[in-house]
């Protein structure tokens, strides 16, 4: 039994680091995070996050030998966005697109937003 729940707290951490990677926009921590995960993705049978996963972390792990210019602005946390002034608040930029499309889709939605010249400039 303790074994089992071993195994449940290992995830958890790791799940818990790659959190903390995108919401302090630390990018060698994202890029160990999303290591440590790869074989839960195999162990879960999610065939389609496991096989593009692996392809995403060779590709980050290779970003400073062939694109150093991004992987320093990587290193700037610039892999993130940042929404607000208030620390660990990061966000991944797909959950930020996420949201703003949310903020458009609100009150007339897009074709209010673009009828009315106040709406365009909230």
């Amino acid at each position: 039994m303790f074994k089992f729940w071993f195994i449940v707290l290992q995830l958890q951490l790791t799940i818990l680091m790659f959190v903390r990677s995108t919401r302090t926009g630390n990018f060698p921590l994202y890029v160990q995070s999303l290591t440590k995960l790869v074989p839960w993705y195999f162990a879960l049978d999610h065939f389609h996050y496991a096989r593009w996963i692996s392809v995403h972390v060779r590709d980050m792990a290779t970003l400073p030998q062939l694109h150093p210019s991004i992987y320093a602005e990587f290193l700037k946390r610039h892999f993130t966005a940042k929404k607000t002034g208030h620390t660990f608040s990061r966000l991944a930029i797909d959950q930020a697109h996420e949201q703003n499309n949310a903020v458009v889709k609100d009150d007339g939605g897009a074709v209010g937003l673009t009828e009315s010249p106040a709406a365009l400039q909230r």
